[in-house]
């Protein structure tokens, strides 16, 4: 159970590094972009502004649904592993409840 809680939270934190690792390059190339034009530095902070709030609006709108379904999963894998936190399966052993009629050990 922990496993997976921590494979859910490392897929959000890896999509939210990619959103910000695309919105500091675009940033950083429209900031080199109106340098070598001659804008004024203070309009530039604005022009940059407004393009990181566009550029996390795009992401959100793009990439929302994936980052609902994962924060949905990640607060259900939460709630079971609260409520069950003896859940787990040793490894190599299966449930009881996964063996077949047939192969229970009935005592004579």
């Amino acid at each position: 159970m922990t496993h997976a809680i921590n494979l859910i939270i490392f897929a959000i934190m890896t999509l939210a590094n990619l959103v910000m690792t695309v919105i500091g390059f675009i940033d950083s190339f429209l900031a080199a972009l109106m340098s070598s034009i001659g804008i004024p530095l203070n309009v530039q902070a604005i022009l940059l502004a407004v393009a990181a709030i566009v550029l996390v609006v795009f992401a959100v709108r793009v990439l929302g649904r994936v980052f609902a379904a994962l924060i949905i999963l990640l607060l259900v894998l939460l709630l079971v592993h609260r409520l069950l936190p003896g859940a787990e399966v040793p490894q190599g052993h299966t449930p009881a409840w996964l063996n077949p009629p047939a192969q229970l050990h009935t005592t004579p």
